[in-house]
Formats: structure tokens, sequence, C-alpha cells
């Protein structure tokens, strides 16, 4: 296994309102960074971040997934969260541990109630916005 130093090491929280595409982001990721050979869909219940049965049976994410890739030297721990408040414990178990966070947002349903919260619990967070499913119809940014 690679040691790489610590400055190096980046630990990425994907958060937001469920269905938004933090799962397949990180698919997206794990094969741009050559971490997998494919793109696993959430539908067709492949995806390296949601394997538990009950994940796969429900196609959503129900615990945090730790999902590490290689990029340009740095190691990148990105952490898949759920998006339903039913599971936003596992939001706040990852926020201990991340550096930074990803909010993901669809383009089709603008800033939901998951996104808001998420935002308010944590100020002091470093956040980049991504705007996802700009190639549906009525995409609206």
């Amino acid at each position: 296994m690679k040691v790489y130093p610590s400055g190096n090491i980046r630990n990425v929280a994907l958060v937001g309102h469920g269905g938004t595409g933090k799962t397949s982001l990180v698919e997206a990721m794990l094969f741009n960074t050559g971490a997998t050979k494919r793109i696993g869909k959430v539908d067709d219940g492949n995806t390296v971040s949601d394997y538990l049965p009950e994940e796969i049976k429900r196609k959503i994410t129900i615990s945090s997934s730790l999902v590490p890739c290689e990029y340009r030297e740095h190691k990148i721990n990105v952490i898949d969260t759920p998006g339903y408040s039913d599971f936003y414990f596992e939001v706040v178990g990852a926020m201990r541990v991340v550096d930074s966070m990803v909010i993901v947002m669809s383009a089709t349903a603008g800033v939901e109630v998951q996104t808001e919260i998420v935002w308010e619990d944590f100020p002091d967070t470093p956040k980049i916005v991504f705007i996802n499913k700009m190639d549906r119809e009525n995409a609206n940014f």
C-alpha cells in the first residue's frame, strides 16, 4: 500500500439532499481517477459505496461509505453520505473527520431541505457547491 505524506491526504464529504446524485458522482470520480474500470449505477445496484443489501434494494445510501482514490499524487478519501433526514446522524459523524465538503445539488430541484440543514449545521467547514443533473429536462441553473 502506498504511503502518502499527511499534506497529500484530503478528506472530503459529499453531502446534500437525497436523490441529488452523490453516489453517482463518487462513481464518476472513481472511474476518472482510474480506481475502477467501470461506472457503477445506483439503479443497477453495482456501485462501490452502496453495498449493503438494504441500500441496493432501496436504491439509496443508508450509511456513510469511505471511498479512497488517488489524484495527482494525492489520496482523496471521499465519504459518500446519506441524503435523507432519517440517516442524518451518518452525515454528522462524517463531518467530524473531513477537511471540506462538496454540497451536491440537483439542477432540477434546486436547494432542498437537507442542503440547507448541512449548510447551517457546519458553517466553519469549507464548502464547494456541485450542481448535478444539468442535462435533465427542466434543469434551471
